[in-house]
């Protein structure tokens, strides 16, 4: 009888739930929620609505980071996550990458100003061969693999700011005319400088080829808790609840057109 009792006793335990503990994760980004607790951009919307859908199971810390520490930090600890982030094959050698996408953007513009002759669409390379132009861009941003590979083989044509917060300087180098054009997406642009006196005179310029949508992810340390976060963010990402949510608002966030092909584009890469 005791033997039986004391089966009985540890069967019960055994079949009794666990919780596991919550996981902490750092957030090293160089936009961060305000101590409102207001996000300051709409990926920060979209990762912490998809940390809410995984309530106590995940905890989020946030610390502020430029583009070039984020990256160093992932193989410095064994908990730390990046979000908003393109892949690239020298990305994914570093860090463990989200299947699914958090935020969608249309592909990168060559933004000029007061410069006509340009075509509505061209390269790179006949950007600099044709009409020796010296472009802007951000270090340490990453604006699509075939664009990176581009720079790193042509570096000196282009002007590079360090740090995500000396984005709106280059517009204004721009308008200043010390440098020849800025790669950037058409809506930040737009929305950076609309009261800008010289925005008539801005052009959006193509680039070839163009993708309909890059997309960001969320990318973790290449650890074992890095993969845990990133199987909770997967996870999280696909209910229909966090899906919506950011199909509703990229929507809303680009003009009508290109809006209705990277909310296509968003919803096609859960389907694989």
């Amino acid at each position: 009888m005791k033997t039986l009792t004391f089966t009985l006793i540890l069967f019960c335990c055994i079949s009794l739930p666990t919780h596991s503990e919550t996981l902490n994760i750092q957030m090293m980004a160089d936009f961060i929620p305000q101590d409102g607790g207001n996000p300051e951009n709409e990926a920060t919307t979209f990762l912490l609505a998809a940390a809410a859908e995984l309530g106590d199971e995940i905890s989020l810390h946030f610390i502020p980071a430029s583009r070039l520490r984020e990256w160093q930090q992932l193989s410095k600890m064994n908990n730390v996550c990046l979000y908003n982030k393109l892949k690239t094959p020298d990305r994914e050698a570093q860090a463990v990458f989200s299947q699914y996408p958090l935020m969608a953007f249309p592909a990168n513009k060559l933004v000029v100003f007061n410069k006509p002759k340009i075509p509505d669409s061209i390269t790179l390379l006949q950007a600099i061969n044709d009409f020796n132009l010296t472009i802007g861009i951000i270090k340490g941003r990453s604006y699509s693999e075939e664009i990176d590979n581009f720079i790193r083989l042509d570096d000196e044509h282009f002007f590079m700011l360090e740090g995500a917060t000396n984005a709106p300087r280059l517009g204004q180098m721009l308008f200043q005319n010390k440098i020849d054009a800025v790669l950037e997406y058409q809506t930040v642009f737009n929305n950076r400088y609309k009261r800008a006196p010289g925005l008539s005179h801005i052009r959006y310029i193509s680039l070839k080829p163009e993708k309909a949508a890059l997309f960001g992810y969320i990318a973790c340390s290449p650890t074992e808790v890095g993969k845990q976060a990133v199987a909770l963010f997967d996870k999280a990402l696909k209910t229909k609840k966090v899906r919506t949510l950011i199909s509703q608002r990229l929507k809303a966030l680009f003009h009508e057109g290109e809006n209705t092909q990277i909310v296509n584009a968003f919803n096609a890469a859960f389907e694989h």
